[in-house]
């Protein structure tokens, strides 16, 4: 449960407009390093967190104003 609260809020603090510090992001959300972020990002969605902002921007790009703006969407 730790981990799902864990995942879900640094997912949630992604903007994916703005770059992205992954180390940073990583150690702020508590993560031993970026490498087990990284871990624990493709358990959860099947991607690479950068891959997972790459279907971010896709989705905002093709669907402006859409209701999910601003939320993490799932995997592909």
């Amino acid at each position: 449960m730790a981990r799902t609260y864990r995942f879900a809020t640094t997912v949630l603090s992604i903007n994916p407009a703005e770059p992205i510090d992954w180390a940073d992001l990583a150690s702020s959300a508590g993560y031993f390093d970026q490498a087990h972020f990284g871990h624990e990002f493709r358990a959860f969605t099947g991607l690479t967190p950068t891959r997972y902002v790459e279907v971010r921007r896709r989705f905002l790009r093709e669907h402006p104003g859409h209701v999910l703006d601003g939320w993490p969407l799932p995997a592909d």
